[in-house]
């Protein structure tokens, strides 16, 4: 059942724009939503994988024959698990979109105590540390999701290297 068009279409929509037609991940239960959206996308093929390190690889692959790529983890050890492979991604100039499911803005605006965390009710740490390995970052909410994935995605192509997400 096609679900009324949102900011995960829209994302899906301009990743193929780029390029993409498929998407490497694992998931997670932090992703799963925007999972749905990529199953159910015309454009862009799941491809799931063992795990995420395998994901960033495949991904970096990808995007050393298609021009670009794009995985999916989800909040906190997955991200963690990818970032080696987007490390290479950025040391060899490939345009990779790293997408990042994480926990309901209310529950990190609530600090709350969640799985996937440090337990400190900071929800900005793999934000932080992904910043040394992408081009563009951005956390995704209602009111700048179009503007800001459009601006990370055109800074990943033309700087020919990572982008990073957190939906």
């Amino acid at each position: 059942m096609r679900t009324p068009y949102c900011v995960a279409d829209y994302l899906l929509e301009r990743l193929s724009q780029c390029g993409a037609e498929h998407l490497f991940g694992v998931p997670g239960d932090y992703n799963l939503q925007f999972l749905d959206h990529v199953i159910d996308s015309p454009d862009i093929r799941w491809v799931g994988c063992a795990n995420e390190l395998n994901a960033a690889y495949a991904a970096d692959g990808y995007a050393r024959c298609k021009g670009v790529a794009a995985l999916l983890t989800t909040f906190g050890v997955g991200e963690l698990s990818a970032m080696n492979g987007i490390a290479g991604s950025f040391a060899e100039y490939l345009p990779v979109l790293h997408i990042v499911g994480a926990p309901s803005s209310v529950s990190q605006r609530k600090g709350e105590l969640l799985h996937h965390t440090l337990g400190d009710g900071e929800f900005h740490h793999f934000y932080h540390m992904s910043k040394p390995i992408t081009s563009a970052q951005a956390i995704l909410t209602e009111q700048n999701a179009c503007h800001e994935i459009d601006r990370v995605l055109s800074v990943m192509m033309r700087e020919r290297r990572p982008g990073y997400l957190m939906l």
